[in-house]
């Protein structure tokens, strides 16, 4: 299914409002202050997906959590290494760490990053929203994707992309999160906002 332009507009708000509460989650978790805003919103297709975000053979962390409650998918937030190196030590303060500090530390950002979409999206749908526990990965970026939909095969072709800007004093660091949709959901969020 194609979207229109106000479509796409209203979705971007909806995940910017819960870019907004991740960001201010972060800086209370890290006493600093954690900018985040949400530049690009696109529903592509699962084959959509390699020519135009990451190369099925890059190699990436990426941390699945489930969404539990009406409105079901899965978040995926996937990072490079280097990139994680960076998330964790905007975590712990220190470059000293070893990998289980890093999946620890990418992991507890992750569940902050979902669970404050879903609060803001759940307020917005009238529903409370969870997410399961986090579990990360360091797989090809295909591999990954392609697990996803051999387990969860009652989901949507259709994946909403949002491509994350984070900000931490004068550093950047792109990340993206997806979102890979129960059948109808983006339907529903449509709906909701009466276009």
């Amino acid at each position: 299914m194609a979207y229109t332009d106000l479509q796409l507009d209203g979705l971007r708000e909806i995940i910017n409002i819960g870019g907004g509460h991740a960001a201010t989650s972060i800086s209370m978790m890290v006493n600093r202050t954690i900018d985040m805003r949400v530049p690009e919103v696109e529903i592509l297709s699962y084959d959509k997906l390699y020519e135009q975000i990451l190369s099925e053979n890059e190699e990436v962390y990426a941390v699945v959590s489930q969404i539990l409650g009406d409105v079901r998918g899965v978040f995926l937030f996937v990072l490079t290494n280097s990139a994680a190196d960076k998330m964790t030590e905007f975590m712990i303060g220190t470059t000293d760490f070893n990998d289980e500090v890093k999946h620890s530390a990418v992991n507890e950002l992750t569940n902050i990053v979902s669970n404050s979409f879903l609060g803001a999206i759940g307020s917005f749908l009238n529903n409370q929203l969870l997410s399961s526990l986090p579990m990360i990965q360091y797989d090809y970026f295909g591999a990954i994707i392609s697990s996803i939909y051999m387990e969860l095969n009652q989901f949507d072709d259709q994946i909403m992309v949002i491509r994350n800007e984070f900000t931490y004093d004068a550093d950047k660091l792109d990340a993206s999160l997806f979102f890979i949709p129960e059948e109808g959901v983006i339907e529903k969020f449509l709906t909701t906002l009466g276009i």
